[in-house]
């Protein structure tokens, strides 16, 4: 999951009365990737896909002012069209979203007034027939990671402030802090009692990162003791899991004494977490930025190999590189989801001045550009 940047208005869902900027819907799509491209530039930040089979990108775009503003894509099944959302005054990102029932999606990230007020957390609502301003935890900057395993049920996560937020349905909960020395950067959960999340963390007046895991048991969120590669530079920028005693969290480590960063997985068996072996790009550096499972032998993870699109995938044995379309060049993936196992997308950007939104879909035999 890869960092957000400020977020939005902590309305209530029932008193939402959201502006919507003319002519999102219709801005024509870029020329390369092949994704609709509003504004200047834009990039994705994370894909969902619901039970009903809808799939929707969120990320932001930025307008003439240079001002971000926020972004939603929704796959008809054959390509991406651009959704009609709320637009708060200023600016405003979105970094994750879950979609735990058929006809409900949240959105998280983060809204600031082009005047300079604080940034406030942004929570968007899919009803099933539009995206609503929701109700945002009071005296929040932003939300950076998202998991919902009902709509009564999600954890959220506030880097900036270092803490975890719940959401019960119909409020949030007070924010349950974390060490400052602790980096999450992603979240998944099986059940009410049963979450992890991902990152990184430093010692006191050290320089090194350590691979991160955290864990709720219903209770309280607890580290949980994880591998350490060699290198001094570990880091896991997301996590996923397909049962108990079936999760992976990925990221990146340091190759020993080199400077050659490369990717990193783990997988948890129900009573540890170890290091599982994965290929190395064929650049000098690469990391891994996102992952999915669709069952425990079919798992994808995405990246990006010194400035250009990456994909592993797991048959339940071993991982191995699938070559990943990257139009235009220089491009990342931040995040994938998967209907099943034929059917899995992965979104980012590319570095087509400035950015331009970068998604691509396997379809049970190679990655295309979408």
């Amino acid at each position: 999951m890869r960092p957000s940047w400020g977020l939005a208005a902590a309305l209530s869902l029932a008193l939402s009365t959201c502006l919507v900027q003319p002519g999102l819907a219709a801005a024509s799509p870029a020329r390369t990737p092949g994704v609709p491209t509003p504004g200047y530039g834009s990039e994705l930040s994370a894909v969902g896909c619901g039970s009903a089979g809808q799939c929707w990108a969120v990320g932001n775009y930025v307008t003439k002012t240079q001002a971000p503003q926020n972004e939603i894509l929704r796959w008809t099944g054959h390509a991406w069209k651009l959704a009609t959302v709320p637009l708060p005054r200023g600016q405003s990102g979105l970094s994750a979203i879950s979609c735990p029932a058929a006809v409900t999606c949240l959105a998280v990230g983060s809204t600031a007034n082009v005047r300079g007020k604080a940034a406030r957390a942004e929570v968007l609502r899919w009803d099933g027939t539009r995206w609503l301003v929701a109700s945002a935890p009071a005296g929040v900057a932003s939300l950076d990671a998202l998991a919902c395993t009902a709509p009564d049920n999600c954890w959220a996560l506030d880097s900036n402030d270092s803490q975890f937020i719940h959401w019960n349905g119909q409020s949030w909960a007070r924010p349950v802090p974390f060490s400052y020395f602790d980096a999450p950067n992603a979240i998944t959960c099986l059940s009410a009692t049963d979450c992890w999340a991902a990152g990184f963390y430093v010692k006191p007046n050290g320089l090194n990162l350590y691979n991160l895991v955290m864990h709720w048991n219903g209770q309280a969120w607890s580290p949980v003791r994880g591998p350490q590669p060699p290198g001094g530079a570990n880091q896991l920028h997301a996590v996923t899991c397909v049962s108990q005693s079936d999760c992976w969290a990925a990221g990146s480590d340091e190759a020993g004494t080199s400077p050659r960063i490369r990717n990193e997985a783990l997988h948890w068996n129900g009573t540890r977490w170890s290091v599982v072996p994965t290929p190395k790009g064929p650049l000098v550096n690469s990391e891994l930025l996102g992952i999915e499972c669709a069952t425990r032998s079919r798992c994808w993870a995405v990246g990006d190999d010194e400035g250009g699109t990456q994909a592993l995938h797991w048959n339940g044995q071993h991982w191995s590189l699938v070559p990943a379309p990257d139009p235009g060049g220089a491009g990342f993936l931040f995040d994938v989801a998967c209907l099943g196992h034929t059917d899995c997308l992965a979104v980012g950007f590319s570095h087509i001045p400035p950015t331009q939104n970068l998604a691509v879909h396997w379809n049970g035999r190679k990655w295309k550009a979408t």
